[in-house]
């Protein structure tokens, strides 16, 4: 489903909700448990996902401290959506928090919500990044529900931007929901977009991408990390997180059979 026809589905919820009097900013309790708040991530989550670092900076929060400040829900009809909070909502889970955990709640529309989510992430402690901030614009803009002032305030980026995606999507027409990101789409709309086809063109694609990340990488920190080991090792596990295992197996693949069994070894003899 895409994220305008979870919006619609949203409104009309909400609209149905109006009548029945289930809607409203002191509906309900200034306390919810996990499993009562639904995620709706391709419309409330900006972002282009979830920064694993901030998740562990929060989840040694929560084991402090104890709660977090209140997530930002809203109720339409019976469900209780989450608006502001998924690295908070994220931490809860992942240290299997089993007591209710304070709430705030939106009042207004399911459209306005998707205008703040997106103004308080651009605000938070974890701001959106460029790219972050344009693929968010360009979600408001094949939502088609906003003005082009409203897309602009709160994604951040600027209206001349804004009335390039609207192009982009009007010559892309019915094919314009297909790209989730900004770049591939307004690759498209220019007639330059190359997908990857098959695993070797893909795994060249890969190598390119993995390159340029080396590249800015020695451009930041220069021989540093290389010198370093063990800095570099605790780096990597405070931006990757929960992620880390996943990397360390991808990186085994990275080592000759040789290197493998040294490790092994050094390991035993540990």
């Amino acid at each position: 489903m895409s994220a305008g026809d979870q919006l619609q589905e949203l409104m009309q919820a909400y609209e149905a909700g109006l009548s029945e009097q289930l809607i409203g900013a002191a509906q309900g309790p200034p306390e919810l448990r996990l499993q009562d708040i639904e995620t709706v991530p391709g419309l409330f989550q900006p972002r282009g996902g979830i920064s694993e670092r901030h998740v562990s900076d929060l989840i040694k929060a929560i084991k402090a401290i104890g709660p977090l400040d209140p997530v930002t829900v809203m109720m339409v009809g019976k469900r209780t959506i989450l608006i502001d909070g998924h690295h908070r909502i994220e931490a809860y889970e992942a240290v299997k928090w089993a007591t209710p955990m304070p709430v705030r709640y939106f009042e207004g529309t399911p459209e306005e919500a998707v205008l703040v989510a997106g103004e308080a992430n651009s605000k938070a402690k974890l701001p959106m990044d460029n790219t972050d901030r344009q693929n968010f614009a360009w979600r408001l803009v094949l939502i088609d529900r906003h003005s082009k002032a409203e897309v602009a305030r709160a994604s951040g980026i600027s209206e001349a931007q804004v009335s390039i995606m609207r192009r982009a999507k009007r010559t892309l027409g019915e094919q314009a929901g297909d790209f989730s990101s900004w770049f591939r789409a307004r690759l498209a709309a220019n007639g330059k977009d190359h997908e990857p086809k098959g695993e070797d063109e893909r795994e060249q694609w890969m190598q390119q991408v993995a390159d340029r990340y080396a590249d800015e990488l020695t451009k930041k920190f220069s021989t540093k990390l290389a010198l370093n080991p063990e800095i570099a090792a605790m780096a990597l596990a405070s931006y990757f997180g929960r992620k880390l295992p996943e990397v360390y197996g991808f990186l085994r693949e990275h080592l000759g059979e040789d290197d493998r069994r040294a490790i092994e070894v050094d390991n035993d003899e540990f």
